[in-house]
């Protein structure tokens, strides 16, 4: 869950805004495309996890897949779902 709490925040907000920042930069000013974007993201959080999760034992590692699973859960509950559900209700369920 990212649902870190206030005080451990204090820092992170800015640090992955200037990513988010440099990447729109990039796509605007043409360096790369939109389509560029998904690798560049994939770029960054691989670099994350290996950086933190890349030595150690089979269960830190697994903190990786972890992380990971987490961030797409939460996204898929509050992005995919939501449409989901409103095309079942327009469209009827299975």
């Amino acid at each position: 869950m990212p649902y870190i709490v206030q005080k451990q925040r204090v820092g992170m907000k800015e640090l992955v805004d200037e990513i988010i920042k440099e990447i729109e930069t990039r796509v605007s000013s043409g360096w790369y495309s939109e389509k560029d974007v998904c690798g560049n993201i994939t770029y960054a959080i691989f670099k994350l996890i290996k950086h933190f999760y890349a030595e150690g034992r089979w269960y830190d590692k697994k903190d990786a897949e972890k992380a990971c699973l987490s961030a797409i859960d939460e996204f898929n509950r509050r992005f995919l779902h939501p449409y989901e559900d409103k095309k079942i209700e327009q469209n009827g369920d299975v």
